[in-house]
């Protein structure tokens, strides 16, 4: 009976040690760093970008010296909004793989959109000088609007594109003659391509060229009549001679051929204010707006409008989104100040004019109107010492002013 016992219990300690082994051997594999590189670049192809994040990284906490693997933890993390992050990436990989194009080109873009010109220039170059290989790679190019407007691969033309970008690099590096230069042989790389001519254009225009800009914007409208940036330019050039009217027309024109590019509203809004059309300019700030929620002018802009409408609740709303995005934002507290005026709330409205001197301390109209706001509130000492900075400071003193407060 006891032997019986005992081979049981045996048995059942035997069985139990099986699971037990097999439940440890099931319990997790620890994977490779090639095994992770392979499962990034899975979830990279199915899109599953945050997937792929996760795998590149455990796959470089493995293997910090696995360039493959930041080359495609770049590509994720520009896809997820993170350009910074991208950026290192790519500079970590070129430093081992300096021959990859891709990388290269993909570097470069960051690199420009960072106003990072002399290293992006650099990169250019560089690229103009390899020859093009063999890739998968296919490149998304996107207008200011986020509509994708061309799709190429790094066995296209790619010339024309980089010397685009060296063109415009140099534009913003104030070198026109050499920006001319390589636009000049952009066009001439590819005849058709409407970019090159709008950039020329932009940078004729800027070096007075009107007629030579002009020119180019049509050329570009030519090869693609449906082009809402040749449309907005040509607009801007109107504008500057005067011909307020066409230049509207133009941008409404741009409008209609592309309805999310922020600029076009605002260069219509700015018209329509000029014009004295407040509900036309409200309606385009609101527009700005909608498309670009943390650019402060737009805010304070359009609280201007609503002011001029005599929505006081909302223009105080506007200025205060402005300062909320913006909190050295001098005008839009100045503005601000001259709306607490407007409602009898003279010494919030002080603290606002204030608060805009700190922030600029040589802001003469805001000493002018906090001199303005203090005499009302009968501090005539201070009001005339702000009066007399707002003089130094070559604001226009009307002489009843100045006769009023510093007698």
């Amino acid at each position: 009976m006891n032997r019986k016992i005992s081979i049981a219990c045996l048995l059942f300690a035997l069985s139990c040690g099986c699971h037990s082994g097999i439940a440890q051997k099931v319990e997790k594999k620890k994977l490779l760093p090639l095994e992770l590189f392979g499962l990034a670049e899975k979830a990279l192809q199915n899109r599953a970008y945050k997937t792929a994040l996760a795998h590149y990284n455990e796959c470089l906490r493995l293997d910090s010296y696995y360039w493959d693997a930041y080359y495609g933890r770049a590509m994720v993390k520009e896809i997820l909004g993170d350009p910074k992050g991208a950026l290192t990436d790519y500079n970590i990989f070129l430093e081992s793989k300096q021959e990859n194009m891709e990388a290269r080109f993909s570097r470069a873009i960051l690199r420009y959109n960072y106003s990072q010109w002399a290293v992006a220039r650099e990169d250019f170059i560089t690229l103009l000088k390899m020859p093009a290989g063999e890739t998968n790679t296919v490149f998304y190019q996107v207008d200011q609007a986020g509509r994708t407007n061309s799709i190429f691969t790094s066995q296209g033309n790619m010339k024309a594109r980089y010397l685009n970008y060296l063109g415009l690099i140099d534009w913003k590096m104030m070198n026109y003659t050499r920006s001319i230069s390589y636009l000049d042989s952009a066009i001439k790389t590819s005849p058709n391509w409407p970019d090159a001519w709008i950039s020329r254009g932009i940078v004729r225009q800027y070096s007075r060229d009107t007629l030579g800009a002009i020119s180019d914007f049509n050329k570009a409208l030519t090869i693609d009549t449906a082009n809402s940036l040749a449309t907005h330019n040509l607009a801007l050039l109107f504008g500057h001679k005067g011909n307020t009217n066409e230049s509207e027309k133009m941008l409404t024109e741009a409008i209609e051929k592309n309805p999310r590019l922020p600029y076009s509203y605002e260069e219509r809004a700015y018209l329509r204010m000029k014009s004295g059309n407040w509900n036309g300019a409200l309606s385009d700030y609101n527009e700005v707006i909608l498309k670009e929620p943390n650019e402060p002018d737009s805010w304070l802009n359009r609280g201007i409008v609503k002011e001029k409408l005599k929505d006081f609740v909302g223009a105080m709303n506007d200025y205060s989104q402005a300062i909320k995005i913006k909190g050295d934002y001098e005008r839009a507290w100045l503005n601000h100040g001259n709306l607490l005026v407007k409602l009898n709330r003279l010494k919030e409205a002080i603290e606002d004019y204030s608060i805009a001197i700190q922030y600029y301390p040589e802001y003469g109209l805001a000493f002018y109107n906090r001199a303005l706001t203090k005499h009302k509130m009968g501090n005539i000492k201070e009001a005339c010492q702000d009066l007399l900075q707002a003089q130094q400071l070559k604001v226009k003193i009307d002489k009843k002013a100045m006769d009023s407060i510093c007698k």
